[in-house]
């Protein structure tokens, strides 16, 4: 018969073990969700620049940068603490001031949210010289800024 010490410490290490595997999971699924977030941002942006460049309707622009405000306000679901790491691609990780300085992470994604609002009432006023230049104020400082500031670049 095994010792009761044994068996109690055997138990511990298995519920230890699948923690830390069902933390490595929601890590990764919270990678993945972070990485679509981004991919539609992208997208909404692409939507802006393809009216700007008539290649696109302004309907799908409209809808793009009101679709660019509503996912700024989801950033901070998709970096809860401790899910730090590469993006699926491998080419970009997330830097650890964006949870240790999380009301520097806040305000800048404020500051996106607000680039893109006026992002969106360009779009909506049709000036497409209006629209160029809130395209590319919300890139460099909106999403840019944020980049720029907790996220790096893999060197390989």
């Amino acid at each position: 018969m095994r010792s009761p010490i044994v068996l109690v410490a055997f138990g511990l290490a298995v519920v230890v073990a699948c923690g830390a595997a069902a933390v490595a999971a929601d890590t990764a699924a919270v990678i993945k969700d972070r990485a679509e977030l981004m991919k539609e941002q992208g997208k909404d942006m692409g939507a802006v620049k393809a009216f700007i460049d008539g290649k696109g309707e302004q309907a799908a622009a409209t809808t793009a940068a009101t679709d660019l405000i509503a996912t700024m306000k989801k950033l901070p679901d998709v970096f809860p603490e401790g899910s730090g790491g590469p993006n699926p691609d491998g080419k970009y990780t997330t830097k650890p001031e964006i949870w240790s300085d999380w009301k520097a992470f806040l305000a800048q994604r404020d500051v996106g949210a607000a680039k893109a609002e006026a992002l969106a009432a360009a779009v909506k006023g049709g000036d497409k010289a209006a629209i160029q230049t809130a395209f590319a104020d919300t890139g460099k400082n909106g999403c840019g800024g944020c980049h720029s500031k907790f996220r790096e670049e893999i060197k390989k």
